[in-house]
């Protein structure tokens, strides 16, 4: 292509389809001799080709009155040595007057080929018929129409009879303006030109155009020219488009018809300047000059200035022609010249030694409008796909498929080391990189390079919920189409999202946090229900009642109170033993009443613990409501101090905690005094014990012994709140009847908070199902991806079995039950997860409860999964996670032609990936998809 003579392709350039020469009668300026190639006109052929290289105009079509002199004159003079080189596409053509029924003109033009053989446009003019006179158009012809011309006719035209039948010239320019030629010699000589290379080119509504035939009265006669001519000339933007097949609202009323009237076939419509000089003037539109536009409406062709190259703008007008300033493509190449990639280029590099060329002096010129390269196997299309990603500093390098190990790259670089690539952007920016070398991860990516490997990546993770990358693409596009009264200032859709869900956020850590207080409740209950518990419960209450049985039989023998007379000695010293006993009771009593109150001051002293830590999370929660909501907060005027007033009085606990230190003191203090006491009593008690006699003696150590046996079988016994007691086992063994009910009020309290996490989730679903709105509209209002592709964004809240299943089976074993084995068990969870849809409410609860059945089904546990955990492992993060829904979010993703990416084929898959990337991304950067032909 570098030795091309258009190595670009197809290019938008302006065509001028309509210019005059000195040939023509009506021309401004010195004319040609009658002889085109006399050396006299010389100078004149001159100024014309210079007149052509200064205009703009890359092509142009000299339309001569009655006559191909010009032509003959300009491809005479370019043989010549001397002659300016021209610079400029010529085709040659002749306009001409159809004989028309109507009051008026009706110019008709011919267009020819530049390798017409000159005989050919000799024998085009011996074919036309001149009306009134019936001849074949020649110079002899005219003058014969203008000699036989009515004296009116003449005089309407401004011109002399007597002139016209004496002088020659005179004459052959009143035929020139009065002629008319037959519109079946018109049609006919079009015909017989070889090789299609005349082409019928009707004025419409330009001057003495098409529609000024009434056409109501001569429908057919028009309607022959309309289907026969493959160009028109209009310098309107609503009658181009009408030409060319495009439905605009300038033309909309009157479109049907008028395609109609075309067969439905488009065809090319151009605006030529109809220059009749050669350099026009500025100030006067009426005097134009080549590439002088009437208002400014240039035709605009993209096609290689060759008469080829207009065969293929006629082929597709709306896509290669354009009239106006300048066509909305280029445009955008000009406001985006960073973006639009002009030249590709590999050589070897400077002294490397390699004797194999590969792709040494490979140079590419890239077209504006290139949108693919079609080639068999081994034809390079990967490795040019992979040296402009490279080039483009796309971060797929990992997916190259040419530039990659034990290929091109070699085990050790090579030859990818002996070559240099470089890329020169529109621009004139240039990057070079070794294409042995990747692009630093820092680099900016300057194309987006969507290989087979990454795209299939892109696909497949997603369906498998392995990846969200294309999700992200998702979301890119998302926020691309949002406006800024959706955006709020966010950068991108994470910050976007993070500004909109943080209180659905909040929302979802609160009903986790009290559903894992839950879970921890049930764990525990199951751990209750079992037989171990009971059996266990059953041998302690066995070894409490063995314990109080052994203790009634070491229970004090009874020592009768003695009967004989004390002596006054033994009497105060009894009176002095019995008031010793009772005080010695009542510090008993005393010192139980202070561990009570010691507990209860414990219990009250953590609880004021308890509460400074919710003053500490209460206030936190202000701060961070501060922080969340202090800009929205501003924007509505207010201040988050004026929204929230909080008031804690910490005083109030304070002072609780005050009391409650001074009152354990005091107890401490008690204690140790009574301690002391006690102490002091025992000995005095143990002095006066020596002064009774052997009975009295024998009766107080009985009574003494008897109240420690008391003191044990009261403890034994104990009560239903001292769970290691008699009374406390029994107690705990009539609460396991009650678990059952109990573990079935916390499944409701589960359960509820289960439906209140999936409606927060939901929430977010239906709250990101706006912001693709925009998307969705911009789909509705394009027909193709509408109604054909039916392509469609769709929020959901979404799994997949592989999430679900890696969570759950890194906690639970896979030995028993429908969860028996590793296959085994993800066929049974994708058989679950299918007959479930997660996007309703009511299926959701169906699934995680029928889940949270089978484990139990699968437990050798009567009650609860305690026999399925692994190691080190607990039942309630089994909980946590089906109940809290972890792995239920809103995902994006994309229905096409009603199926889900995830049910799609290749084949439709790779179209679903064009029609993201092309139709909806708003995206300017270059893509490039390197895919099979069975994707595209």
């Amino acid at each position: 292509m570098a030795s091309s003579k258009y190595p670009r392709g197809s290019e938008w350039r302006k065509w001028d389809l309509h210019i005059h020469t000195p040939a023509s009668f009506h021309w401004n300026g010195p004319r040609f001799n009658l002889d085109p190639c006399a050396s006299e006109n010389a100078p004149l052929v001159d100024e014309m080709i210079h007149a052509m290289n200064a205009a703009e105009p890359a092509v142009f079509a000299i339309m001569d009155y009655w006559t191909f002199d010009g032509w003959f004159a300009l491809k005479h003079r370019l043989t010549q040595e001397d002659a300016p080189r021209l610079q400029k596409t010529v085709f040659p053509g002749i306009e001409l007057r159809l004989m028309a029924p109507m009051r008026g003109r009706l110019n008709a033009h011919v267009l020819f080929s530049d390798n017409t053989p000159d005989q050919e446009l000799v024998d085009f003019k011996s074919r036309l018929q001149i009306a009134l006179v019936n001849k074949p158009l020649s110079d002899a012809a005219l003058i014969q129409v203008a000699k036989n011309a009515q004296p009116d006719k003449l005089r309407h035209h401004g011109l002399n009879q007597q002139r016209v039948n004496e002088v020659d010239s005179e004459a052959l320019k009143a035929g020139s303006i009065i002629a008319e030629v037959t519109c079946e010699s018109y049609q006919g000589a079009i015909d017989n030109v070889s090789e299609k290379q005349a082409i019928g080119y009707m004025s419409f509504n330009t001057n003495d155009g098409l529609t000024e035939i009434e056409r109501n009265e001569h429908y057919a006669y028009s309607l022959t020219l309309f289907k026969s001519s493959p160009i028109f000339e209009t310098r309107d933007y609503a009658t181009w488009a009408a030409f060319a097949g495009v439905k605009v609202t300038e033309n909309e009323r009157w479109f049907d018809a008028f395609q109609k009237a075309l067969n439905n076939q488009p065809r090319l419509a151009v605006s030529g300047s109809d220059a009749h000089r050669f350099t026009g003037e500025p100030e006067n539109k009426d005097h134009r000059g080549y590439g002088d536009y009437p208002s400014g409406k240039a035709t605009w062709i993209k096609a290689n200035p060759t008469f080829e190259g207009l065969k293929q703008a006629i082929k597709e007008p709306a896509k290669r022609s354009f009239i106006g300033e300048t066509p909305p493509k280029r445009q955008v190449v000009s406001e985006n010249k960073s973006r639009f990639i002009e030249r590709l280029e590999v050589n070897k590099s400077v002294g490397r030694q390699l004797a194999d060329t590969w792709l040494d002096r490979t140079k590419l010129h890239l077209n504006h409008d290139l949108i693919a390269i079609i080639g068999n196997k081994g034809s390079g299309k990967s490795a040019l796909a992979d040296i402009a990603a490279l080039l483009g500093n796309s971060k797929q390098s990992h997916h190259f498929s040419f530039l990659k190990e034990n290929r091109f790259r070699g085990k050790t670089g090579e030859p990818a080391s002996y070559f240099n690539a470089k890329v020169t952007w529109g621009d004139g920016e240039e990057f070079a990189k070794n294409l042995n070398e990747n692009p630093a991860t820092e680099n900016v990516e300057l194309v987006k390079y969507i290989p087979q490997g990454h795209f299939e990546e892109l696909c497949n993770a997603h369906v498998s919920g392995q990846s969200d990358a294309f999700e992200k693409e998702l979301r890119s596009v998302i926020f691309s189409h949002a406006d800024d009264s959706i955006r709020l200032g966010a950068h991108d859709f994470d910050q976007l999202i993070e500004q909109q869900e943080s209180s659905l956020r909040s929302k979802l850590e609160s009903y986790r946090s009290a559903l894992h207080k839950v879970n921890e409740q049930i764990a525990f209950v199951e751990s209750q229900m079992t037989d171990q518990a009971r059996k266990a419960l059953a041998e302690l209450l066995a070894q409490k009642e063995r314990l109080l049985e052994e203790l009634k039989k070491v229970e004090p023998e009874a020592v009768p109170e003695p009967t004989s007379e004390l002596t006054t000695e033994q009497q105060k010293v009894a009176e002095q033993l019995t008031a010793i006993r009772q005080m010695l009771e009542e510090f008993q009593q005393k010192q139980e009443s202070n561990r009570e109150e010691i507990t209860k001051l414990a219990a009250k002293k953590k609880a004021c613990k308890n509460i400074r830590a919710g003053f500490e999370i209460v206030k936190r929660a202000v701060r961070q409501f501060a922080s969340e909501f202090n800009s929205d907060a501003g924007l509505l005027g207010l201040s988050v101090k004026s929204l929230i007033k909080l008031e804690i009085d910490e005083k109030a606990i304070s002072d609780f905690e005050s009391d409650i230190i001074n009152r354990d003191n005091e107890l401490k203090e008690s204690r140790l005094s009574i301690d002391t006491e006690r102490q002091n009593l025992t000995k005095k008690k143990a002095s006066l014990s020596t002064q009774l006699n052997a009975p009295q003696q024998a009766f107080l150590q009985y009574k003494e012994q008897f109240k420690v046996w008391e003191d044990k079988k009261a403890a034994l016994l104990g009560s239903k709140d001292e769970p290691d007691t008699i009374e406390g086992v029994k107690h705990r063994k009539a609460q396991l009847d009650q678990l059952p009910i109990q573990r079935q009020k916390l499944h409701v309290q589960r359960q509820d908070l289960t439906r209140q996490i999936f409606r927060v989730l939901y929430e977010q679903k239906t709250n990101r199902e706006a912001l693709f709105e925009p998307v969705q509209f911009l789909i509705q209002n394009n027909a193709l991806i509408r109604d054909e592709y039916k392509l469609q964004f769709r929020a959901e809240l979404s799994s997949t079995t592989d999430q679900v299943s890696n969570k759950l089976f890194s906690i639970v074993k896979q030995e028993s039950g429908e969860f028996r084995g590793k296959s085994e068990s993800l066929s049974a969870m994708k058989e679950l997860m299918d007959r479930h849809d997660l996007n309703e409410e009511e299926s959701l609860i169906g699934f995680v409860q029928e889940l949270h059945q089978k484990l139990e089904d699968a437990s050798k546990n009567p009650v609860g999964i305690a026999s399925l955990l692994r190691k080190d492992r607990t039942a309630n993060e089994v909980y946590d996670l089906i109940f809290g829904l972890n792995y239920l979010e809103p995902r994006y993703t994309l229905m096409f032609q009603d199926a889900q990416i995830g049910q799609l084929s290749p084949g439709q898959r790779g179209a679903l990936l064009l029609i993201f990337y092309l139709l909806v991304d708003k995206g300017n950067t270059p893509i490039i998809l390197d895919q099979p032909e069975e994707n595209l």
